[in-house]
């Protein structure tokens, strides 16, 4: 398992700081943030991104798009999209699944969703990319079985999920989710909170539900992505935040 840092963790810096605290902490690599972090994604901006890590010795574990599968969109927007994974040396390119929450979604969405997902996944590939996919809210990786039904559903070595714990369900629902999903996802997301609000992020070694117990599951299936610590606590300076959360993980791991 390798270690990365979120660009998004800072927004208001500038990448190639990101890049650099990144490095000075210790991370493998960093997820760059699909918004204001590439702009328009032009050649100049993401090579310079590329070179940026390179010179610190970081992979570019992932471009964190927003390409939505199921948006009437996906087509007009999906070769920039890959473009951009591919001028950043990218390995992975992050995507989200639909607009609806799995269980309360229409059939018809669900069938475009996967449709797109098939279609980005085949054109990633011919890339050499990879696809994750983004478990999150309001989308149809909200919860554990529509996570699991969407990627079985693509069945595609190259499509995982981006497995991350939820904020405001149980512990024991959390290690579950992990076991379930940890054989169909290929990045992590890391981060949470002291209690099951969804509010105030907490260093990850004072997250309520039991983080070594979420990453075991990855760890027996001998998981060689990325885990990627998403955002950081604001209680303390952010080069300090970014330290302690890597330090806790090696610490998980070793």
């Amino acid at each position: 398992m390798k270690f990365g840092l979120c660009t998004i963790s800072s927004k208001d810096r500038p990448v190639e700081e990101v890049i650099g605290l990144a490095a000075d902490a210790g991370y493998d690599g960093v997820e760059v943030w699909g918004r204001d972090h590439v702009g328009d994604g032009s050649t100049e901006t993401c090579e310079g991104i590329a070179a940026a890590a390179a010179d610190r010795g970081l992979e570019i574990a992932a471009y964190g798009s927003y390409l939505r599968c199921g948006d009437d969109d996906v087509e007009d927007v999906l070769e920039h999209e890959l473009a951009v994974a591919d001028r950043l040396g990218a390995a992975t390119v992050r995507v989200w699944a639909g607009r609806q929450e799995y269980g309360d979604h229409d059939p018809d969405h669900w069938d475009a969703v996967v449709a797109d997902l098939e279609r980005v996944t085949e054109r990633a590939g011919d890339r050499g990319l990879s696809v994750t996919v983004e478990k999150h809210a309001n989308t149809l990786t909200n919860d554990r079985e529509g996570a699991r039904r969407l990627i079985e559903a693509i069945d595609d070595e190259r499509c995982g999920l981006n497995y991350q714990p939820g904020f405001s369900i149980p512990a024991a629902e959390i290690e579950r989710e992990a076991e379930t999903l940890a054989p169909l996802s290929n990045q992590l997301h890391l981060q949470g909170t002291r209690e099951r609000t969804g509010k105030d992020r907490a260093p990850l070694s004072a997250v309520y539900y039991d983080l070594a117990a979420v990453l075991d599951p990855f760890l027996d299936r001998g998981f060689d992505g990325y885990a990627n610590v998403e955002f950081v606590t604001d209680e303390r300076p952010y080069r300090e935040a970014i330290e302690d959360d890597l330090s806790h993980l090696r610490s998980l791991v070793a």
